[in-house]
């Protein structure tokens, strides 16, 4: 990452490597280490890639300190399509490390510029919504499953699962906060049950027809529904279209169940697993960035030059 700020190394040389990102009232300032980025020099060995510096700071902050730079770490990895992790720390004659294992991924492109200043934008937009949703929504899972996802070595059907297991995760963690009630596959609301009568508020609700009993109203956003309803208004709660959600739900279904996208030796089987790990990327990046309230420019995983993705 590219830092916004510069500094001067000791033997005078100076870098842009140094970006300073606020979180919970506190300054973090985070240097690149100056390391060549060759992995085959790195394996099997710990690389210190990034140090961090809080001043001014006591004894009984330490805690809270290393909780905030863990969730930094988790959102960094986020958008960096791997892992990132805190190897350790250092306070006064207190300090404690930890074995780090590295593993070769290699995302086409991060979610966000690679660049001080967007990654900080980033941080200091998502950190409070990302903290209050972290539990409720399980986003370390979340976060960790899209690293995984992006290992080298991981067959497309592999990597297509990952992603639709997070479809499953997500709309399980949004079910629950909406307070809905899971019965075998059926969801269903306590406080919109469906109705026999009419009600006032009738645009809210659908009509259910059923041939030996009289028709009933159900809420269409609260009202008792199936699985794959679910993750409709999973993604339709943030403004993503049913349209989107319908053809990725069929290719979730038949990967699933079936574990194959077309028939053995279709010519076009390679493209498109391509395509379809594409687009539920790009569904996923939607949803989690609009979740955690950010606001500007991201890659689409179609992208090569420039972003084209935008959240207003």
């Amino acid at each position: 990452m590219i830092g916004e700020i510069f500094s001067k190394s000791n033997s005078g040389r100076i870098y842009r490597d140094t970006t300073i990102i606020q979180c919970d009232g506190f300054i973090f300032e985070f240097k690149q280490v100056d390391i060549s980025h060759k992995q085959h020099e790195y394996i099997n060995r710990t690389e210190l890639t990034t140090i961090v510096t809080i001043k001014n700071i006591r004894t009984d902050q330490l805690e809270k300190i290393l909780d905030i730079i863990d969730d930094l770490c988790w959102l960094l990895s986020f958008i960096q399509q791997s892992p990132i992790r805190r190897h350790g720390y250092k306070l006064n004659s207190n300090q404690e490390w930890t074995s780090c294992l590295g593993i070769v991924i290699n995302p086409l492109n991060n979610i966000i510029e690679n660049s001080g200043k967007e990654t900080r934008k980033f941080i200091e937009q998502t950190y409070p919504n990302f903290k209050k949703l972290k539990s409720a929504r399980q986003l370390t899972v979340v976060f960790g499953y899209i690293s995984e996802a992006n290992i080298s070595a991981l067959a497309l059907e592999a990597k297509l699962i990952l992603h639709y297991v997070l479809i499953e995760n997500l709309k399980h963690t949004f079910a629950n906060i909406k307070a809905f009630k899971k019965h075998n596959t059926q969801f269903s609301h306590p406080s919109f049950p469906d109705l026999e009568n009419k009600p006032e508020d009738i645009a809210d609700y659908e009509v259910i027809t059923q041939k030996t009993k009289k028709n009933r109203y159900r809420h269409k956003k609260y009202g008792k529904c199936g699985s794959n309803e679910m993750i409709k208004r999973t993604f339709e709660d943030v403004g993503i279209s049913r349209n989107i959600t319908n053809d990725i739900i069929d290719k979730r279904n038949k990967m699933i169940h079936e574990g194959i996208l077309l028939p053995f030796g279709d010519i076009n089987y390679s493209k498109q697993a391509i395509e379809d790990l594409q687009d539920v990327s790009d569904l996923l990046r939607k949803y989690l960035l609009t979740i955690l309230n950010y606001k500007g420019s991201y890659y689409l995983s179609r992208d090569r030059i420039g972003c084209s993705g935008l959240i207003t």
